[in-house]
């Protein structure tokens, strides 16, 4: 499956992500950036997870974020204020592919396409196009085959 099918799947099981205001030893947790953040909780509560996914921003756009899971009992928190809070959904695919792609994806809405239905018979018995059968689909013969 593409990315994109993946995506797209994914993003139907997004939900928002609870904001937890995290202070990491005696020091309140400061900054926006999700991955610092997750990383730094994670170090201070090794029985967490970072999580990779992604953020379902206004205008069908996705935007890399990472939260954090406790495996034990599948709460998840995000340490990253973020303001408006959007639905958040689990990346489809490796930590590896994730890291390596854009921190943003445009994921337009579209509509299924149609399938075409072509009657090819009808259109050359009739000759709509104008030409004659298979005109201009034979390679020439070369000058010295007779």
């Amino acid at each position: 499956m593409s990315l994109f099918a993946r995506l797209r799947t994914g993003s139907k099981s997004a939900v928002l992500i609870r904001y937890k205001y995290a202070r990491l030893g005696s020091s309140p947790m400061d900054g926006y950036d999700a991955h610092e953040n997750s990383n730094d909780f994670v170090v201070e509560h090794p029985d967490w997870r970072v999580v990779r996914g992604w953020l379902m921003s206004p205008g069908d756009i996705l935007d890399k974020h990472v939260i954090v899971e406790n495996p034990r009992t599948g709460q998840r928190l995000d340490v990253t204020p973020l303001d408006p809070r959007v639905p958040f959904f689990e990346h489809p695919g490796t930590a590896e592919e994730f890291d390596g792609l854009w921190h943003q994806i445009s994921m337009p809405a579209y509509p299924r396409p149609g399938r075409p239905v072509f009657d090819v018979t009808k259109d050359i018995d009739r000759g709509s196009s104008g030409a004659v059968p298979d005109q201009g689909l034979r390679a020439p013969k070369p000058d010295n085959d007779e």
